[in-house]
This record gives structure tokens, sequence and C-alpha cells, in this order.
């Protein structure tokens, strides 16, 4: 028998099976985990106002992770920045710190079709890591538009009229959408940067499916001006967040994250709007870099 013949053998003689088995058992457990965790989140967040500011600080900054990844995030490090699987951050340089505890998130896989003919996807448990847990450091970013530059991104094609007047009903408000008529009303000659706030404030309550609940409706628009404001660099150290309806106190984890989905959405399309103005305003000042 020659060399090669000997290390294959004994190779071969040390190496243990695949069970698969126990593989799909595991990777079920984690799942069934994770959905456990996800609602035991949305149950506890849902009845106290600090830990689900918590969440919108993930929500915010992770805009593009499903309201579930974020519910699970906040469990397991509510101050996360950026993160990803072990490949992801060797490939990035850097190397996970010994004895990290990984952070579970579901991501999507294969198709499948149930049993009454619907076809759906199923979810597998994934471990990242956060920045803090490798030996990169984290980047500050300080990439922010000026406020006036901000006040028209949000504005940028924007899905109800919008009039600027000298005054709103009498009110000190200095934006408010009329549902009736469906105009966004904008008082003039104002601090572009609380107006901003406020065009938050009243873009998120036209964009949502109102509840038919007032209390609901006006938190629920609170958290999504809170989240777009954070996401572009708006100052929102006096914000005040309106405090979490019982209605919602009262809600089964399900109903929670229903909510939470329809808030994660509006949030979307205020983002993609001002992000397209973004991109035009690169687009058109490449161009003049081009002409020169």
């Amino acid at each position: 028998m020659n060399n090669i013949d000997e290390i294959i053998k004994s190779n071969n003689s040390n190496s243990k099976s695949f069970d698969r088995d126990s593989w799909v058992k595991k990777k079920q457990e984690e799942r069934t985990m994770a959905y456990k965790l996800m609602d035991a989140t949305a149950d506890t967040i849902s009845k106290d106002d600090s830990l689900f500011k918590m969440y919108l600080d993930i929500q915010g900054s992770f805009d593009k992770y499903s309201v579930g990844n974020c519910l699970l995030i906040t469990s397991q490090m509510p101050n996360a920045t950026q993160i990803k699987d072990f490949e992801g951050w060797k490939e990035a340089g850097t190397f996970i710190k010994k004895n990290a505890k990984s952070i579970t998130i579901l991501e999507p896989g294969d198709q499948y079709t149930r049993a009454d003919g619907t076809v759906s996807t199923s979810y597998n448990p994934k471990k990242v890591f956060d920045i803090s847990q490798t030996n990169m450091k984290s980047k500050t970013r300080n990439v922010s538009m000026a406020d006036k530059t901000k006040l028209t991104a949000i504005l940028n094609e924007c899905p109800v009229d919008v009039k600027v007047v000298d005054d709103i009903s009498g009110t000190t408000r200095l934006a408010e959408w009329n549902k009736e008529d469906n105009v966004l009303y904008v008082r003039k000659n104002e601090d572009i940067h609380s107006t901003f706030v406020q065009l938050a404030q009243e873009l998120s309550r036209a964009g949502l499916e109102t509840t038919g609940n007032t209390e609901l409706d006006d938190f629920k628009s609170s958290c999504i001006a809170y989240m777009v404001c954070k996401k572009h660099s708006v100052d929102v150290a006096n914000y005040e967040l309106k405090t979490i309806p019982n209605s919602m106190k009262n809600m089964t984890p399900s109903e929670v994250r229903n909510e939470l989905s329809s808030m994660r959405s509006t949030m979307e399309d205020i983002n993609g709007r001002i992000s397209q103005h973004y991109e035009k305003m690169a687009k058109t000042q490449k161009n003049k870099d081009y002409e020169r």
C-alpha cells in the first residue's frame, strides 16, 4: 500500500458520516425557537414604551430587514449597528472575536406548496454577528444632506397634493394632512428642521391604511416619523414619541407584528422617495462634472 492509500484509509476510519435527519431536526428546532422569540419580543415591546423605542431604533437602522428579523435583533443585541455572517465578515477582512455569541435571524429559503395548493417560502435560521463582535472598528457615516435638501427630498413624488399656506386652521402646526381633500398643507417661512419632522408625521399618516382607531393611527405615525428622521440624520433628541395605546397593549403578538409591518411598509415608501431624490441629485451632479 502506498502512502496515499494509507492517508485516505486513515482519514476515512476517523470520519463521521453526515446525519441529515439530525441536521434537519436541529434546524427545525432553531426555526421554532426563532418564531417563539419573535412573538415573545413583540408581546414585550408592545407593553413598554422604552423597549418599543429600542425596537424602532433597530428597525430604523435595519430598514431593509423584515419586522421579524428586527424583533430578533432587538431581543438578542439591541445595540447592533451592522451585521454579517461569518463568511461576510471574513470577506470584509476581519474575524469574529473569540466566544462571541451569534445572533439568530431567518433568511428566505426555497418555495414550497402547501396542502391547500398555495405557495409559500421556507425560512432558515442564520447565525450573524454585529460589527462590535469583530476586530473591525465601526465607521461613523457622516454623509448628511443639508436641511433644505432633506425637505425637498421628503416631498419628492409626494403621493398627495401639497399647498403652502400662511396658516393651518388657526393651529400652531407646521404641516397637516387633510384626509377629506387629500391635501398636505405646509406653513410657509418656518424652521426647516421642525417642518421636516412634522412632514414626516403627516406623510406617515397619509401613507398608512387607517385602522379607524385615531389613537393607534397617531401612535403609528409618530413611530414612522421617528424612524424616518433617524434614517436621514434629522435630530430626534427632543422628539416625543407618543405613548403605546391600550389597544396595542391588548393585541396578540401576531396582531402586533401586523401593525409593525404596516409601519415598516409606510416607512419604506417614504425612504424610497427620499433616496430617489438623492439619486437624481447625484446623477445630475455626475453629468455636470462630465460636461466640464
